[in-house]
């Protein structure tokens, strides 16, 4: 392989952010069930900035300045 691959895990990050599910905050659930069912249901990239893509950007904006890799490889 010419170029190599970095893979960003960003799946354990989002996992343990709060606003990784927004919808847990929109509204006041009757039942634990629905709660539960909400945080299922819902993604994390759809919820007021920053948040949880910003991290992301951040992370990748990271892997392309690290050191030894693209331009700036020595």
């Amino acid at each position: 392989m010419k170029t190599p691959v970095t893979y960003l895990n960003i799946g354990r990050l989002t996992d343990h952010r709060k606003d990784g599910h927004p919808s847990i905050y929109r509204m006041k659930y009757k039942t634990t069930a629905e709660r539960a069912a909400a945080e299922r249901a819902q993604d994390c990239s759809h919820w007021c900035l920053p948040g949880v893509p910003d991290t992301w950007n951040e992370l990748l904006y990271a892997s392309f300045v690290k050191p030894g890799i693209g331009s700036w490889k020595k």
